[in-house]
């Protein structure tokens, strides 16, 4: 205590030592930096808390908060106690350890409801738990996929028929609720139904169904029943086809009119339709057939005849005898026949017309009017159109336009931070800025408000004495006479001061002895 005291007093000693300027200045730097730290404090910004976990059902929530209130974590949960935030630095740390207790479950019970077994369970009920199991489970699996917000799984298994043809087939049913803007492609559909299926005894891919939170069919049964089948590839050629050629464009109109001048647009029509054609040709070149087999058979009669034979007339109704024949006629007949058998050629030609064929393009390229000449938009077209491959018989077209862009410059906010925050921040910069400059300012007004107060100075007076040097001297002036002078002001100098100066001019004796009385008198 004794040296409290010692130290408390060796303060009052120098603070009573201090004039009141010093005292002043003091005390003006203590309070600026007393309202520097409560402003600090006062303005230092909330702490800011982070979702940990949402869409929590009942049970995983009101896990996750007894177990944060065991390690003292702080926490908030939202008004429909569905979400658990914690403070921003220690979210990561928060996930790891709930994920090593196990934490959230999904909000359904897997294979932990045969933990703990009890007695009197009936055979019906353990395979209710069986299939809630697997439900659980696969509803887990499901919901850890990037795009799915939460899954529920329903399962229908029949009972065992006596007669093979009279067992009902396994089904079941998916529903996803995915997250905001977030959209499953084909593969995660696929790999969803076969995780299915597969996880579930006799459960078939065309007896399960896959729908969104909204009712929408995602899966129907086989891969030709989804409703994105096929559609996502097309459209994404489609989208590719139409950037590539859209970029080319724009390098091509850009190298003309300048960066920045030009926008080209593509839009191009695909017939996704796939068509077999067979056909049959024959003789494809015109030329004479082949002959691949030939036949040829004669017959021969020979015979005599007493009637008239011939073509008909006088020749052949006149009669002749020759000699020796006794009036009797020599006939002879031949029948040929001729058989050719042709090879003929033939074509067999299968077309087949892979899906994808370009049936219609369309591009519109829009130029800058305010830094391109009008007159190059025909340039521009004939360069366009031979770029693209336009055809006009297939119904292309090219549109070209010249029209002033709109320059004005887009600000955007960057992204994490409002508009509000900025501002917040600016103040708390400028708050404590500002704060040790105005009690400065305070400080040196006060300062000069009391010497303001203070009483003038009076000026100082000097007194000169003058002795005499001689006998002589004292019978004309007589006694030691004085004079007070009074010190001149900095500004301009007195009448008196230049009686001085002449004084010491003439008399410089004098004037060192005067010097020596005000030392002494000092």
């Amino acid at each position: 205590m004794e040296r409290i005291a010692q130290q408390l007093a060796q303060l009052r000693a120098r603070w009573n030592g201090l004039s009141q300027n010093q005292r002043v200045a003091v005390i003006g730097v203590a309070l600026t930096a007393l309202f520097a730290v409560t402003l600090l404090l006062v303005m230092q910004p909330p702490q800011r808390y982070a979702p940990v976990y949402t869409n929590l059902s009942g049970e995983d929530a009101a896990a996750i908060v007894e177990q944060l209130r065991q390690q003292g974590v702080p926490y908030r949960l939202s008004a429909d106690g569905t979400t658990v935030s914690v403070p921003v630095d220690r979210v990561a740390d928060v996930r790891l350890a709930l994920a090593s207790l196990g934490l959230p479950k999904g909000g359904s019970l897997g294979f932990e409801l045969f933990d703990r077994s009890s007695f009197g369970v009936t055979d019906f009920a353990q395979r209710v738990n069986y299939q809630r199991a697997i439900e659980g489970e696969l509803q887990r699996t499901i919901s850890r996929l990037d795009a799915v917000s939460s899954a529920r799984v329903h399962i229908v298994i029949p009972e065992e028929s006596l007669f093979a043809e009279n067992q009902q087939p396994t089904s079941a049913a998916v529903v996803l609720q995915l997250k905001p803007g977030r959209k499953l492609t084909e593969d995660q559909v696929r790999g969803i139904v076969h995780l299915v299926s597969n996880a579930v005894p006799g459960l078939q891919p065309e007896n399960l169904t896959v729908v969104d939170d909204a009712g929408n069919p995602i899966w129907s049964g086989n891969e030709a029943g989804s409703a994105t089948a096929g559609m996502d590839e097309h459209l994404k050629a489609q989208r590719a086809y139409e950037t590539t050629l859209a970029t080319q464009l724009q390098t091509i109109v850009a190298r003309v009119v300048g960066n920045g001048n030009a926008a080209v647009q593509v839009h191009a029509t695909f017939n996704w339709n796939q068509r077999s054609v067979d056909s049959e040709i024959f003789s494809p070149n015109g030329t004479q057939p082949q002959v691949r087999s030939q036949q040829e058979r004669v017959q021969t009669v020979e015979g005599t005849s007493t009637g008239a034979i011939g073509v008909p007339g006088v020749d052949s109704n006149v009669q002749t005898f020759p000699e020796g024949t006794g009036g009797q006629n020599q006939q002879r007949s031949e029948l040929r026949e001729s058989t050719t058998n042709y090879e003929v050629s033939r074509q067999v030609e299968r077309v087949v017309q892979a899906p994808g064929q370009l049936e219609r393009l369309s591009v519109a390229v829009v130029l800058n009017g305010s830094a391109v000449d009008p007159t190059v938009a025909q340039q521009v077209r004939d360069l366009v159109a031979a770029a693209a491959g336009i055809v006009p018989e297939r119904g292309d077209s090219v549109t070209v336009s010249v029209v002033p862009f709109n320059e004005a410059p887009t600000r955007e906010t960057p992204a994490g931070a409002s508009v509000v925050d900025r501002l917040l921040d600016f103040a708390r910069v400028g708050v404590v800025v500002l704060i040790p400059l105005v009690a400065l300012l305070i400080a040196w007004r006060v300062l000069a408000s009391q010497r303001a107060a203070l009483p003038p100075v009076p000026a100082p007076q000097y007194r000169v004495s003058t002795e005499p040097t001689g006998g002589s001297a004292s019978a004309s002036l007589g006694a030691a006479s004085t004079a007070e002078i009074p010190a001149p002001p900095p500004a301009s100098p007195p009448p008196q001061f230049k009686e001085l100066q002449e004084l010491a001019r003439r008399d410089p004796a004098m004037v060192a002895q005067l010097v020596r009385s005000w030392l002494s008198e000092e």
